[in-house]
C-alpha cells in the first residue's frame, strides 16, 4: 500500500511538471510560446504612453525610491525595476518614432509673430519731369508716362528726350541722332527736291540705325512726316513722307536740328526720403532692405561677421596698394547707405544715399535742413573722426550700409560771432516745418 502511493505521488509530480521532451530537442521556443503574456501573432503593438501618463509614471517612482528601504520589500523593488525598464524603453521608442516622423515631413516651417521694422521701406527716386517718388524698377517706366505726357506742350523736346533717356545703348543713339541730323540737312539743302523728303522705312540703314531707337518714330512725326505707300520699284513701300510746306520752313528744321542735338537725357535722382526722429537710444540700430547691398543674402551674413574683426584688420600695418584693394572691394558691396545725423539735443535727421556720393552731398544735406544754414558746422563719425575731406566717397570713410554722423557747430565761428554781435542761439538747428514732422524712432 506505501508503494502504491509513493506511486501515484511520483505520477502527480510527473503530470504537473508538464508534458516530457528528449534531452536534444530545442526548447527554448516552446517555453516563450507557453508564456502567459505571448500576444497574438496579428495583434498590434502596444500603443505609446503619452506624455502626461509617462510624468504621472515618473512621479509614481520617484514617490517609491523616496521610501525608506525597509517599507519596500524584495517582490516591491523588483516591480519598480521592471517598469522603470518598461519606461525607458518606451520612451527611446517614443523619441525614436517622434525623430522619424520629422525626417518624413521635411523641415518645419518658421512662423513669425511680426516681421522686423525696416529703418527705411524702400530705396525711392524721382525725375525733373515729376515730383512723384518710385522704386528702381518702376523709374524708367514713370519717366515714359511723363515724355508722353508732355508730347502736347513740347514734342520735338518731348520725343528728343525720348530718344536720349530711353535707349540704354549711347554709341547707337550717337549714330542715330547723326543720320536724323543728315536727313534734315539733306531737306534744308534742298527743299524743293522731293527725293530728299521721303525716307523708306525697310531701308537697311533706316533700320539699323533710326528705327532701332525707341522714340525715333514719334519724334519724325513732330518733325511732320507722314507714313504713305509710295511705288518703289514695280511695287509699293512704306516711307516717311515730309511735306512740301515743313520742307521749306528751313529756320523750323535748324531749330529743331539743334534741339535734337542739345538735349540731354532725363536725370534720375535718388530721394532722400528724409525723417526726423525723436531722441533714441536706438539711433544705432538700422533694419536695412536688401537693396541696399550688392550681395546676396548668404554674403549680406558673412559680411555682418567680417565686421567684427575690422579692429584688428586695421591695426596690422598694410602698404597703399593693399588699402587701395581693400576700399575698392568694399564700394562694390553697396549700393546705398542710410545716414542719421544726430544733433547736440538728441533729435535725429535721416536721409538716403548712394554709397558712392561724397562727403560733400551730405554737408549739403545737412545745410538745406538747416534753420540757421548760413553757421559753419563740423561733422564728426561716431569714432569721433571729422569729416573735413569733403571729396571722399562715403564708403571710403566707413559710413556704409548705414552710421550715425553726430553734428556741432563749429565753435571756433561761433566764438567770434559771439564776441562780434553779443550772444548766439546754438540750441536752434533744423527748420520749423521739418521739427513738424518728428515722430519716434
Amino acid at each position: 500500500m506505501k508503494k502504491f502511493f509513493e506511486k501515484k505521488k511520483l505520477e502527480y509530480k510527473f503530470k504537473k511538471a508538464g508534458t516530457g521532451h528528449s534531452l536534444t530537442e530545442d526548447t527554448r521556443s516552446a517555453g516563450t510560446s507557453a508564456g502567459p503574456s505571448q500576444q497574438p501573432s496579428g495583434a498590434s503593438a502596444r500603443p505609446l504612453p503619452n506624455q502626461d501618463v509617462q510624468r504621472a509614471g515618473e512621479a509614481a517612482l520617484a514617490r517609491m525610491e523616496s521610501r525608506p528601504d525597509s517599507v519596500l520589500g524584495t517582490s516591491q523593488k523588483s516591480v519598480q525595476l521592471q517598469v522603470r525598464r518598461e519606461m525607458e524603453q518606451e520612451k527611446k521608442a517614443a523619441e525614436s518614432a517622434t525623430q522619424y516622423n520629422r525626417q518624413m515631413s521635411g523641415p518645419e516651417e518658421v512662423k513669425l509673430e511680426s516681421a522686423p521694422v525696416l529703418s527705411v521701406e524702400r530705396v525711392l527716386f524721382t525725375c525733373s519731369l515729376s515730383p512723384k517718388c518710385v522704386p528702381k524698377s518702376e523709374i524708367e517706366a514713370h519717366i515714359r508716362e511723363c515724355l508722353l505726357m508732355k508730347l502736347a506742350d513740347d514734342p520735338i523736346e518731348a520725343t528728343s528726350a525720348m530718344i536720349q533717356t530711353l535707349n540704354k545703348d549711347k554709341e547707337k543713339v550717337k549714330v542715330g541722332k547723326e543720320t536724323i541730323c543728315k536727313y534734315l540737312d539733306n531737306i534744308i539743302a534742298n527743299p524743293q527736291d522731293e527725293k530728299f523728303r521721303k525716307v523708306r522705312i525697310q531701308n537697311k540703314a533706316f533700320q539699323e540705325r533710326v528705327a532701332s531707337l525707341e522714340g525715333t518714330e514719334e519724334f519724325l512725326q513732330s518733325v511732320g512726316f507722314i507714313r504713305q505707300m509710295l511705288p518703289h520699284q514695280e511695287s509699293e513701300a512704306e516711307f516717311f513722307v515730309l511735306d512740301a510746306e515743313f520742307a521749306t520752313d528751313t529756320d523750323r528744321l535748324n531749330a529743331i536740328k539743334e534741339t535734337l542735338l542739345s538735349t540731354q537725357p532725363i536725370q534720375v535722382k535718388l530721394d532722400r526720403n528724409v525723417q526726423v526722429f525723436k531722441p533714441s537710444s536706438n539711433a544705432s540700430r538700422f533694419q536695412l532692405p536688401n537693396e541696399f547691398y550688392n550681395l546676396t543674402p548668404d554674403e549680406i551674413k558673412r559680411e555682418q561677421q567680417a565686421r567684427t574683426d575690422t579692429v584688428e584688420k586695421f591695426a596690422q600695418l598694410r602698404t597703399k596698394a593693399m588699402r587701395e584693394r581693400e576700399e575698392l572691394k568694399e564700394i562694390r558691396k553697396y549700393n546705398y547707405t542710410l545716414l542719421r545725423v544726430r544733433f547736440p539735443d538728441g533729435i535725429l535727421l535721416q536721409g538716403v544715399f548712394r554709397a558712392r556720393e561724397k562727403v560733400s552731398a551730405l554737408v549739403e544735406f545737412v545745410r538745406q535742413n538747416l534753420d540757421n544754414d548760413w553757421m559753419p558746422f563740423v561733422l564728426c563719425t561716431s569714432t569721433g573722426q571729422k569729416l573735413t575731406d569733403e571729396d571722399a566717397m562715403l564708403v571710403s570713410v566707413q559710413l556704409v550700409p548705414a552710421a550715425v554722423v553726430n553734428f556741432s557747430w563749429d565753435q571756433a565761428v561761433i566764438n567770434d560771432i559771439a564776441a562780434s554781435q553779443g550772444s548766439v542761439d546754438q540750441n536752434q538747428y533744423l527748420k520749423p516745418e521739418l521739427l513738424a514732422l518728428i515722430h519716434s524712432l
